[in-house]
């Protein structure tokens, strides 16, 4: 008899990262864009562009931000790959939210199968999954899935786990209303019932985050930067979602069921609501 399958994004509902993304989504592009082109670009605005474009890869998230400020950067790969390289680092000091490495062992327990489904690179999660960070969780998981050559988050990833499992139905754990437009538009061909994750971030920590990231920085040779710089942010210029805008967002977005509350409640409510669904006892 098939069982359920769970997808989860890894950045912002698996691990308690999704500060520190937008921070090294914008010193990345900064530092690759020439002082002469950025007149008209903050640290701010990056890191704002960055939750609004949560989901997305970081490549694509340069493709958009250079489509509406001419071009600004020039080699959007090299920018990436350097991000790829400054997000990971700096995520060993991340942890994973309260409960959720056990919650995964229990569905494992249970018969679920479990994969993360993310717009990384898959060669760049590969290298997570060998960490310390992604050796907690990894017995638990049927697969890592990421961006490979024709093969994407989204339609690709519900179509793998389909075939594979042949599962009764796949539960899509997701912060980003990106992520749950991409379910909307795969529900008449899949059995996905989706579940919005509803984690706020507020501007402390992305100061953290910023402290985080330079802290990373420093530690890179200056040749591997191309245009080095000093970088000063004002904190009130940031814009982070409030909690009750987030979750409208989220329903807003074809969630299913949203769940809510800080960094040590919310697993346990993602635990009470699979209990309630039938799938944990």
């Amino acid at each position: 008899m098939p069982g359920s399958a769970i997808m989860w994004i890894r950045d912002g509902v698996l691990v308690n990262r999704m500060h520190l993304n937008p921070v090294a989504f914008a010193f990345a592009y900064w530092l690759f864009t020439p002082s002469e082109k950025r007149s008209r670009i903050t640290i701010e605005l990056l890191i704002n562009f960055g939750f609004t474009k949560s989901g997305f890869s970081c490549a694509d998230k340069m493709f958009l931000f250079n489509q509406e400020h001419d071009n600004a950067l020039p080699n959007v790969d090299a920018a990436a790959s350097f991000y790829n390289e400054l997000a990971t680092i700096s995520a060993q000091s991340c942890s994973y939210f309260e409960g959720a490495v056990d919650l995964l062992a229990d569905l494992q327990k249970v018969g679920a199968y479990s994969y993360i489904t993310s717009a990384v690179e898959q060669e760049v999660l590969d290298r997570w999954a060998q960490s310390p960070q992604g050796k907690m969780i990894s017995a638990s998981l049927m697969e890592i899935l990421g961006r490979r050559p024709n093969f994407f988050k989204g339609t690709d990833h519900f179509e793998y786990v389909t075939d594979t499992v042949k599962p009764d139905c796949i539960y899509y754990v997701a912060d980003a209303v990106s992520e749950l437009l991409t379910v909307l538009a795969n529900k008449e061909r899949f059995k996905i019932v989706s579940i919005g994750f509803s984690y706020c971030i507020d501007k402390p920590q992305v100061m953290e985050a910023v402290g985080l990231v330079k802290t990373t920085l420093s530690g890179f040779p200056q040749s591997e930067i191309p245009y080095p710089d000093e970088i000063e942010l004002d904190e009130s210029r940031l814009q982070v979602p409030q909690e009750y805008q987030l979750a409208d967002s989220l329903r807003g977005a074809g969630a299913d069921h949203v769940v809510g509350g800080d960094s040590h409640e919310i697993f346990a409510n993602l635990r009470k609501y699979f209990t309630q669904s039938g799938l944990l006892k």
